[in-house]
């Protein structure tokens, strides 16, 4: 459980002097003779706002243990006394899975913070060739026809459900951050990680087999970059920015492929977003190297006795930007190396029963050593949160109290089940008002969710009943598909996307999005589309139709194709067509030897 932090405030974390991450063998040396030895561990998940997690699996070594109410779990564990390091796994239904390498000698307290599942969807043919359209942050991602397979190497084909999540990195969504930002860079040296942005998706059909990509065959991702400084370095269209994909086998970060690009985003608060080209699915992170020279010393206490604690360590940049970390340390405390010169650290933490809390926020680079007071809580309140029909769902949500003269709010997220929240929230009323809400949902061609409220006192159980229905969006913007050609060819009356200087290469597209009389541009979306291809492209979801026709607020579209850096471009224009025509817009392209017909701006060789 943690205070929310001002709406503008990105937080920071630091490597830890005694690392997540260790060195050497996880396993023995293979034969039958290897000794086993048993290893005591006290485990803590929670959300990634700081509720316990009940049910969720920690997987260590082939063995499975399972986190109580208050989301612990004590258990023995047995490993190849060689073992020098283990990578410890976490999972539980709705939430993105987790895992960390772990020194065997620091195996005895451990935790994560896991990020639920922001976002499910069905493409009918995953098949097509399309564009994937998330309800947040303008997230998207855009797949090649054929482009993905079956675990035995077929193709597939048909319906497919698709959960994405595009991670806030000015919100809580970093105290997740898969193994602490851990990585491995190309040329395999150890690195700490600071995100620009990060977006996960899995593809499952319907007998549950996870689809990847095609070998050979690469999708384009991108999301909203909502900072214009990332580790106080300048975000402008064109910065470049290494990217990392999670591996959850190994608990680390792993540099790979061509690096993302910083591009231009009218829909984005900053303006900008990131873009990337991936070769498979799993976690993607637009992420810079983070190195600094300052330390901190920090340890926990309950009374006057340093104790055993799970702690959550931010640090503000003055740019705003940052990661976070999560781990468990020892009654005797820790150094944490590699922090800023300047800047606020707030740290949290909870005691290895999920019960005893505290929280301090210290400066840089005054504050070398600090101690997280967790006193006992104030409040402790069992919260569910029902439908209206007595249904119980898995939600999200604050409770609010009136502390001294203002009012604070604390975050939680609850399972059906329910959820134990506790804080050192001290009252001065003795009152808690709830707010809560589902995960959006599809129903009826639309988004939606349920949300509702509640007030208690400090120690009552409180059922929180959603009987509010909030439209989120549509289901998804006017969809339509776009080709490629090179004109029509009135000898034989088809198409003509025979020129063989670009059968086989992408045609890149720019599409401007207009609204109102005076045609405004008020969203540009790219993507590239096989020459001679149909793509299957949906709009982002507050775009659902033409006004002409009332079925939305678009009052045109225009596209512009250009193929080997500029040399052939090419055209066209759409006014109006019903939601469900579903029609192809071509792109006739012209040059080599005849004149370019079109807007120049877009046919010049791409910086």
């Amino acid at each position: 459980m943690k205070l929310k932090q001002h709406a503008h405030a990105v937080m920071v974390a630091c490597i830890l002097a005694v690392p997540l991450v260790g060195c050497g063998s996880g396993s023995g040396d293979g034969s039958g003779n290897e000794v086993i030895v048993e290893k005591s561990v006290s485990a803590l998940v929670q959300t990634a706002t700081g509720s316990a997690l009940i049910g969720a699996e920690i997987g260590i070594n082939g063995q499975s243990f399972t986190t109580d109410a208050s989301g612990n779990a004590q258990f023995k564990v047995k490993l190849p006394q060689s073992a020098k390091t283990v990578v410890v796994s976490f999972k539980k239904a709705g939430f993105i899975s987790q895992s960390v390498e772990v020194k065997v000698d620091e195996l005895a307290q451990i935790s994560a913070n896991l990020l639920p599942i922001k976002q499910t969807m069905t493409v009918a043919n995953i098949e097509e060739a399309q564009v994937i359209q998330s309800a947040f942050m303008n997230a998207q991602i855009s797949i090649p026809a054929n482009a993905f397979v079956l675990p035995n190497g077929q193709p597939a084909t048909g319906a497919v459900t698709v959960e994405l999540t595009p991670w806030d990195i000015q919100s809580s969504d970093l105290n997740a951050m898969p193994a602490n930002g851990v990585a491995v860079d190309a040329k395999g040296n150890p690195a700490t990680l600071i995100s620009a942005g990060m977006l996960t998706a899995t593809f499952t059909d319907s007998t549950g087999q996870k689809l990847q990509l095609k070998t050979g065959v690469s999708a384009d991702i991108q999301m909203d970059l909502p900072l214009n400084s990332v580790n106080n370095q300048a975000m402008t269209v064109g910065t470049s920015i290494p990217m990392w994909y999670f591996d959850i086998t190994k608990g680390k970060w792993v540099e790979e492929g061509t690096p993302g690009t910083v591009v231009a985003s009218p829909l984005s608060a900053t303006g900008l977003a990131v873009k990337a080209t991936v070769s498979h699915f799993s976690t993607w992170n637009w992420d810079f190297k983070f190195e600094n020279p300052a330390s901190v010393n920090v340890k926990c206490k309950s009374a006057s006795t340093y104790v055993p604690c799970h702690i959550t360590a931010l640090v503000e940049l003055k740019d705003g930007s940052g990661l976070t970390k999560t781990t468990s340390i020892s009654e005797n405390g820790v150094d944490i190396i590699n922090m800023p010169t300047e800047g606020q650290i707030h740290w949290s933490a909870k005691d290895t029963t999920g019960t005893l809390i505290g929280s301090v926020t210290s400066q840089l680079p005054n504050d070398k050593t600090v101690v997280i007071d967790l006193g006992i809580p104030a409040t402790s309140n069992k919260v569910q949160c029902v439908l209206e029909d007595g249904t119980a769902v898995e939600c999200s949500g604050e409770f609010t109290t009136k502390v001294g003269t203002s009012y604070q709010a604390i975050e939680f997220n609850a399972p059906k089940e329910g959820v134990r929240v506790m804080s050192g929230l001290k009252s001065s009323n003795d009152s808690l008002v709830w707010s809560a809400k589902t995960a959006i949902t599809l129903q009826a061609g639309q988004w939606v969710r349920y949300v509702g409220a509640a007030v208690s006192n400090s120690k009552a159980d409180v059922k929180i009943t959603l009987k509010d229905k909030e439209i989120v969006a549509a289901a998804q913007g006017l969809g339509f598909y776009v080709q490629c050609t090179s004109g029509y060819d009135y000898n034989t009356g088809k198409l003509n996307v025979s020129n063989p200087l670009l059968v086989g290469k992408p045609c890149e597209i720019e599409m401007n999005v207009y609204v109102d009389q005076f045609n405004a541009a008020t969203h540009k979306l790219y993507f590239s589309v096989p020459y001679g291809e149909k793509k299957l492209i949906h709009l982002p979801n507050q775009y659902a139709g033409f006004a002409g026709l009332d079925e939305g607020m678009i009052s045109s579209l225009s596209l512009k194709g250009r193929m080997l850096q500029g040399t052939y471009c090419g055209s066209n224009w759409a006014e109006g067509f019903k939601r469900d025509a579903l029609p192809t817009l071509m792109v006739a392209l012209y040059g080599g030897n005849d004149p370019v017909e079109t807007d120049t701006a877009f046919c010049v060789e791409p910086s």
